[in-house]
């Protein structure tokens, strides 16, 4: 026995590509963790930007609610209609006989009314139709003095809104002379007569809305942030007054909430955009800098990251203490791998019974004693006999004298007027040169389907009663099998089977996925095989030592076998008087660009 010497082993290329590898796709995986939570951090921080502009438009569509019903105090009594005295007064030419002292009394109780019920108004002012100031009431105690306002802007645009509330703006509520406040809403509406349905007075209301910013304040994530709410024409009316966005831009967030990006005065901002048509069609937009949002992601990712920065440094280290572990046992096996490699089978290597490697390296040892017992008897000649099979069963004939043969008789029927004989040469030629040339293992089941269809198109000029249906899922014809598995079938149910009787024939071929495999079944109507035949062929299948003649049953179940393995083949299943088919069972291999055949 020869002894080899002992070499410290140095880590190969492969083994360094291979720690490289490993560090490469950890600290991948570690990006990618570290990549979706800093995404999930920006979806928290989106969602809780959301959340909060949408308990500002509720807030919004509250105060809308009240505004509604203090704007409407003209009509509150419209159930008594012919009895109101403010109704009276506003509705009849001649005020229903009342004088200015009777209308002021009644508007003051009619104002304290509406402070009763909603005591976050603050100021109550009536117009009539022409835009004259009838009375007002605020908390504040302002005289507003008595004069026709039917040129101011909050006027015109009140008429064009037709009954809707219409929130004035800042510069509308100073011409007004109200105070102006920046937790306050002044809205206005033109009041009907239903009985008329004609405007009787413009009603304008002054009303505290100190929970939107109060909320606001108490929810906000970053001192710097501020909102704006905006109306349905893209008019702020409530909020910071430097927020501006475009109609066109708040107007995307009706699909879908919307953000976007933008830089002003140096610095960035993120507007974060929601709408709800509860809140009279309006838009909530939260203004945030950027940099704080950023800040909060790196924080929130930090731990994360100094955690995966330290499982790389310690699998390293333990990678390293693994390779220096099994350094010198390695280096043995090594070393016995050239001496086999050079063909010394005799060599064997000293164990220790402490040898972290003494299970390898007596398998290694017993292997050294078998493999020259292994191929030369049983690996060369198995895989020479089944070279020698696949060859034999795929190239039996020459292919070049019948094409050479076949195109010849083809352009001789041509020209003599034999179109018919001439097509039938052609077939036969595409048919033989499938299977003979493009030596490839696999075609795709549309290529097969293909040759199989030049075969039937031969087939039916020598028997027109055979009628064939091909039913093959669109999902699996990119999928490979092997050449000629469907072609030999039909062949045999046409010669076995068709032959037997003088009625229509009628073959079926179907294909579809079953799990991991492909099945494809092969059926006809013909007068079937007696049961103890039927036997005789299912065992003959598996003969091996039965010669193969031709392109047949065997040498599909054959081939499949040699190419898959044994759990795949061919079944075959028969009723006499009823008819035959033969089922082909074969994994599937992934689908890949379909290969060009001749």
């Amino acid at each position: 026995m020869k002894k080899i010497k002992k070499n410290i082993y140095h880590i190969s290329r492969k083994l360094k590509i291979l720690m490289c590898l490993q560090i490469v796709l950890l600290t991948l995986s570690f990006m990618l963790i570290l990549f979706f939570n800093w995404q999930n951090t920006k979806l928290q921080q989106n969602n809780t930007i959301y959340q909060l502009n949408d308990t500002l438009l509720l807030h919004i569509n509250s105060t809308f609610e009240k505004l509604d019903s203090a704007t409407s105090f003209p009509v509150a009594h419209i159930v008594d209609r012919y009895h109101d005295p403010l109704l009276t007064y506003l509705c009849d030419s001649n005020h229903g006989g009342l004088t200015k002292t009777d209308f002021y009394r009644i508007f003051f109780n009619r104002t304290s009314e509406v402070n009763v019920q909603f005591p976050e108004v603050e100021s109550v002012l009536l117009f009539d139709t022409e835009g004259v100031l009838l009375d007002s009431k605020t908390i504040y105690n302002l005289y507003l003095p008595t004069h026709n306002y039917s040129f101011s802007t909050w006027y015109q645009n009140c008429l064009n809104y037709n009954g809707k509330i219409y929130i004035l703006t800042d510069s509308e509520i100073d011409d007004l002379g109200v105070r102006k406040t920046s937790q306050n809403l002044y809205g206005a509406r033109v009041i009907y007569d239903s009985t008329s349905i004609k405007p009787i007075c413009i009603s304008l209301i002054g009303i505290r809305a100190t929970d939107i910013p109060v909320t606001f304040e108490a929810t906000k994530k970053f001192s710097d942030q501020t909102f704006a709410i905006f109306d349905s024409s893209g008019k702020l009316f409530f909020g910071d007054s430097n927020i501006s966005i475009d109609l066109n831009s708040l107007q995307h967030s009706q699909k879908k909430e919307y953000q976007f990006v933008r830089s002003e005065n140096g610095k960035q901002y993120v507007y974060h955009i929601s709408y709800s048509a509860n809140a009279n069609d309006s838009y909530s937009v939260i203004r945030t800098p950027r940099t704080p949002l950023i800040v909060a992601q790196i924080q929130s990712v930090l731990f994360v990251f100094v955690s995966g920065i330290l499982i790389i440094f310690l699998n390293i280290i333990i990678f390293n203490g693994i390779i220096g572990s099994i350094n010198r046992p390695l280096a043995r096996l090594i070393n016995m791998c050239n001496e086999i490699g050079k063909g010394n089978f005799s060599i064997r290597i000293p164990c220790s019974q402490n040898d972290e490697l003494a299970y390898l390296t007596n398998s290694f040892n017993s292997m050294c004693s078998q493999v020259q017992e292994l191929i030369s008897e049983v690996y060369v000649k198995t895989l020479t006999k089944k070279n020698l099979e696949l060859q034999m069963l795929r190239s039996q004939i020459n292919p070049h004298f019948l094409y050479n043969t076949l195109e010849n008789m083809r352009m001789t029927s041509y020209t003599q007027g034999y179109t018919e004989l001439s097509e039938m040469c052609l077939l036969l030629s595409k048919v033989l040169r499938y299977g003979v040339t493009n030596q490839a293992e696999l075609v795709s089941v549309k290529t097969e389907l293909e040759h199989l269809q030049y075969y039937i198109t031969l087939l039916n000029f020598c028997f027109p009663r055979l009628n064939t249906s091909i039913y093959v899922d669109e999902d699996i014809m990119n999928y490979h099998i092997i050449k000629l598995i469907l072609q030999p079938l039909v062949e045999n149910s046409v010669n076995h089977a068709g032959k037997e009787t003088q009625h229509p024939m009628n073959i079926q071929i179907w294909g579809y996925a079953e799990q991991n495999d492909l099945l494809f079944i092969v059926s006809d109507d013909g007068v079937g095989i007696p049961h103890e035949q039927l036997e005789n062929i299912r065992t003959s299948l598996d003969d091996e030592n039965d010669t193969v003649h031709g392109i047949g049953l065997k040498n599909i179940h054959r081939r499949i076998r040699l190419y898959y393995g044994d759990n795949y083949g061919i079944v075959i299943n028969s009723n006499p008087g009823r008819g035959t088919s033969v089922t082909v069972r074969i994994p599937n291999t992934l689908p890949i660009q379909e290969e060009q055949h001749d």
